[in-house]
């Protein structure tokens, strides 16, 4: 083989002497027969796997509006609302706010 600027060249005489093993004509339709089977079965579990997909998307999105509703766990009725939460939060936050600076 001989080539330049990075093109290889195959001389005609390599492949005259060159010797390939191809299997019988039955084998080889066996063996087309054996991978068409595998294509057959990856385009069955690809089909799954992008149902899937799709049904985990909803499922997060359900999963997200029973959460941000309060009825994704049992909620307890003598827990404070999160607004009031916040304004107890907000309250005690300006408190040592006012506190740090006096010091």
């Amino acid at each position: 083989m001989k080539g330049t600027s990075g093109h290889m060249r195959l001389k005609k005489e390599y492949l005259e002497d060159l010797k390939l093993n191809v299997p019988e004509i039955e084998v080889q339709k066996d063996i087309i027969q054996e991978i068409e089977s595998k294509f057959s079965i990856i385009d069955s579990l690809e089909k799954t796997v992008n149902d899937n997909l799709k049904r985990v998307k909803v499922l997060r999105q359900a999963t997200l509006k029973k959460a941000f509703e309060g009825r994704l766990v049992p909620q307890d009725p003598n827990d404070e609302p999160a607004s009031k939460l916040l304004e107890r939060i907000t309250a005690e936050k300006e408190k040592e706010d006012k506190g740090t600076k006096r010091s």
